[in-house]
């Protein structure tokens, strides 16, 4: 559950990739194809309550600690997080405070995150919704679609009235999340056609 930040990479057409890569879905992290999905109101956003015990918090001082330390256990495919959160958080702690979630256990530790950020999609200023994992002991157990329902409400919350992530096509569990949540494939190019229809080859049920 990975939305990110850059724009899809296709430098490497899936045509060019090993069968056994695409078999196992372990590539090298340079070959990851991205897509971009976009949900085009925010108004009427699916909503999912939280499991009994569990709750939402928001960022607090000392959280990039908790934040490298569930994308690590949780991201199968991209390494360096303490790099990514201070490329893409790191100058903006200020507005952290607001925008991003972390999702905890009964117990009060933090186990998943999202983040509910900003960005130009489209020629548009819209919402973002950012870097989202669940740590691996807590992944389906029914917290993922009330997390996308939080970051997704905090979003709105703030003025956003659409959103849009980018994620990555081994990640078809995740895909299938967003596309639950209302988010759906942004398609502009033939390239973008080449990346999703990747994604279907890795176990998308889906028509592009």
């Amino acid at each position: 559950m990975h939305p990110r930040t850059h724009p899809p990479n296709h430098a490497n057409s899936p045509e060019l990739r090993s069968p056994s890569e695409l078999e196992s879905g372990l590539v090298p992290e340079a070959n990851l194809l991205q897509v971009r999905m976009v949900r085009g109101s925010l108004a009427d956003a699916p909503q999912f309550p939280l499991p009994m015990g569990f709750a939402i918090r928001r960022y607090q001082q000392g959280d990039a600690e908790t934040w490298v330390r569930i994308e690590q256990a949780a991201d199968r495919y991209l390494t360096g997080h303490r790099e990514i959160y201070e490329r893409d958080f790191g100058r903006h702690e200020t507005l952290l405070g607001a925008r991003q979630l972390f999702l905890c256990d009964p117990g009060g530790e933090a186990i998943g995150t999202a983040t509910a950020w900003f960005g130009a999609y489209g020629g548009q200023a819209s919402g973002r919704v950012h870097w989202m994992a669940i740590v691996p002991e807590w992944q389906g157990k029914g917290l993922a679609k009330p997390l996308v329902t939080a970051v997704c409400n905090r979003l709105r919350d703030l003025g956003h009235t659409r959103a849009y992530l980018v994620t990555e096509t081994v990640r078809v569990p995740a895909i299938n999340l967003y596309l639950k949540s209302g988010f759906v494939p942004d398609i502009r190019s033939e390239l973008d056609r080449a990346a999703w229809q990747d994604a279907q080859r890795r176990g998308l049920k889906i028509d592009v």
